[in-house]
C-alpha cells in the first residue's frame, strides 16, 4: 500500500470510513496525501507518535482510546485505513458523544460508572499532570469544588453535569478533536460535512415518519372496512357511536412512540390483542344477533332521530322567540294598506 503514488484500493476500514462520512474517492485522496507526508519511509504505515505530532498533541490514554474503540491493535504504527477511520470517527463526534467517549475510555471495568480515582485520572490525563504533580490555575479551583463520598460511583449524567458546570476541566478533551479537524481538511470542511450528514439523517427520519403515517392510514382504512362489514352498511353509517364496541375485536395499531414499550412488550400486547379479537369473533359466531337485538337497535336509532329532530325544532323555536314582537297598531296599518291597494286594483280593472 505504501509504495504506490495513487490512492490504494480501499480496504474494509477505508470503506467503513467512506460510508460513515458519505465520502467519495476524491476526498479519500486528500487524506491519502496527508498520510503520505507522514509516511516518510513509504512503508505503508505511520508511527503513532507522528500521528500525534501532526495534530500538536501529546500521546495519552485518552488519545489512544480511539484505537481501542475501533479495535485497532497497533504495535506503534497504524495503516492508512486505521488512520482514516480514526480521524473520521473522532472528528464527527458531537459534543455529547465526546463526553461519552471520555467516559468510555476511563471506565476501565466498562460497568457504566467511574470511581473517584478514575475521574481524577481522567482530569490529570487531560491536563498532562504527572505523578506527584497537581492541577494548576482554573482547573485546580474547579476540581477543589468537587466533593464525592469515599468510594462514590459517578455515572455519566453526573460527569456531563460537571463538564457543563466547569468547562475548563474538559476543554482538553475537545481540543484534540479541534486540532485534528484543523490538521485534516479544515474546520470549514468538517462543518459542512456534519451539516450534510445531519440533513441526510433528518431526511431519512422524515421519510420514515411519512411511511409510518401512510401505513397507519392504510391499517385504519382496513380496520374500518372490517368493522363496516361486521356491523353492516346501514348500521355503520347510521349508528357511528356503536363503532367503538368493535375496537376490541379489531384493535387499533400499536405504536412504540405512543406506548414507550420495548419490542418484547409490544409483541406481547399484539399477541393479546389478536387473542381477544379471536375470542370476540368466536362469541359472535356462537351467539349471533337475534331479532330482538336488531329490533332494539332499530328502536334506539329511531329514538336518536327523534331526539335530533326535537333539538332542531327547539333551536328554531328559540330563534323565532328571539324576533321582536309586532305592535297591534302596525298590523292594522299594514292591513289597511293592503285593502286600499286591493280597491285601487279593482277600480283600474273597471276603467
Amino acid at each position: 500500500m505504501g509504495g504506490a503514488e495513487s490512492v490504494p484500493a480501499p480496504d474494509l476500514r477505508v470503506k467503513r470510513a467512506m460510508a460513515i462520512a458519505k465520502m467519495d474517492m476524491k476526498d479519500v485522496g486528500k487524506f491519502w496525501k496527508k498520510f503520505r507526508k507522514l509516511d516518510k519511509e513509504m512503508r505503508g504505515n505511520i508511527d503513532v507518535e507522528d500521528f500525534y505530532e501532526a495534530i500538536e498533541e501529546q500521546r495519552s490514554i485518552y488519545g489512544d482510546g480511539i484505537f481501542e474503540l475501533l479495535d485497532i491493535t497497533h504495535a506503534g504504527s497504524i495503516s492508512f485505513g486505521e488512520f482514516l477511520q480514526s480521524i473520521i470517527v473522532m472528528c464527527l463526534f458531537e459534543h455529547e458523544e465526546v463526553m461519552k467517549f471520555c467516559f468510555y475510555v476511563f471506565d476501565k471495568d466498562k460497568n457504566g460508572y467511574v470511581e473517584k480515582e478514575e475521574l481524577d485520572t481522567m482530569l490529570n490525563v487531560f491536563h498532562h499532570v504527572g505523578n506527584g504533580e497537581k492541577l494548576k490555575g482554573n482547573p485546580k479551583k474547579a476540581h477543589s469544588t468537587l466533593k464525592f463520598a469515599e468510594g462514590a460511583k459517578v455515572e455519566f449524567d453526573e460527569v456531563k453535569a460537571i463538564a457543563e458546570r466547569f468547562p475548563s476541566l474538559w476543554y482538553p478533551a475537545f481540543r484534540i478533536q479541534n486540532n485534528m479537524m484543523i490538521a485534516y481538511m479544515g474546520e470549514k470542511w468538517w462543518s459542512k460535512k456534519k451539516q450534510h450528514l445531519q440533513d441526510v439523517k433528518d431526511l431519512k427520519a422524515k421519510r420514515k415518519r411519512e411511511k409510518e403515517l401512510e401505513e397507519d392510514a392504510k391499517f385504519e382504512r382496513l380496520r374500518q372496512r372490517k368493522i363496516r362489514k361486521k356491523m353492516g352498511m346501514i348500521k355503520y353509517y347510521m349508528c357511528p357511536w356503536n363503532r367503538k364496541a368493535y375496537d376490541k375485536m379489531f384493535p387499533r395499531r400499536l405504536k412504540e412512540q405512543d406506548h414507550g414499550l420495548s419490542a418484547e412488550e409490544l409483541a406481547e400486547l399484539r399477541r393479546k390483542a389478536r387473542e381477544e379479537a379471536k375470542r370476540l369473533e368466536e362469541m359472535m359466531i356462537k351467539n349471533p344477533e337475534t331479532a330482538e337485538w336488531r329490533n332494539y337497535l332499530k328502536s334506539k336509532e329511531r329514538r336518536y332521530k327523534v331526539k335530533v329532530a326535537k333539538e332542531k325544532m327547539e333551536e328554531e323555536g328559540a330563534v323565532a322567540k328571539s324576533r321582536p314582537k309586532t305592535m297591534a297598531s302596525d298590523r292594522m296599518a299594514r292591513l289597511e294598506r293592503r285593502r286600499e291597494k286591493h280597491i285601487q286594483v279593482k277600480i283600474q280593472k273597471k276603467l
